[in-house]
């Protein structure tokens, strides 16, 4: 990744950006106070140097039937994390997963339709899952806060 130092107006894009990824460079540009072309620059500059990895939807979960949100901590036996993070990545029900510091090794969120497939989900997915030795499930009863991105620090 290219160093780059960011100014108060790249900062302003940045967040403008994370509010809504879908407007056009001419909106963008007019908020921010430069023409179409030297806004595209800009954007441009930060998608390379990797400060904008990409763009997508957010989505709600309860609107595809998912129902129940799981927070799940996990330790992995230490010469097979490289696998459990490989299977973590293709599993389709498992929303995130961090690795942490702590008793646990990760945590991880997981999405599922109702209680009954949360249970197989656990049991027969993540349990098999290469390197688990142990887990421990919380059921999440909202949600209080969901970050559009980081610029707002």
């Amino acid at each position: 990744m290219k160093d780059i130092v960011l100014d108060n107006l790249d900062l302003h894009i940045i967040r403008l950006l994370e509010d809504d990824g879908r407007q056009s460079f001419s909106l963008l540009g007019e908020k921010v106070g430069l023409s179409k072309t030297p806004c595209w620059n800009r954007v441009n500059r930060l998608q390379s140097a990797g400060v904008i990895e990409g763009y997508g939807a957010r989505i709600n979960p309860e609107k595809l039937g998912l129902e129940v949100r799981a927070i799940v901590q996990v330790i992995v036996e230490f010469t097979n994390y490289k696998a459990f993070e490989q299977a973590v990545n293709k599993h389709r029900s498992i929303h995130w997963c961090q690795a942490i510091t702590g008793e646990f090794d990760y945590i991880m969120e997981i999405l599922a339709g109702n209680i009954t497939e949360l249970d197989s989900l656990l049991r027969e997915d993540l349990s098999g899952l290469p390197g688990v030795h142990r887990f421990t499930t919380s059921i999440s009863t909202r949600v209080i806060k969901v970050a559009k991105g980081v610029s707002g620090r």
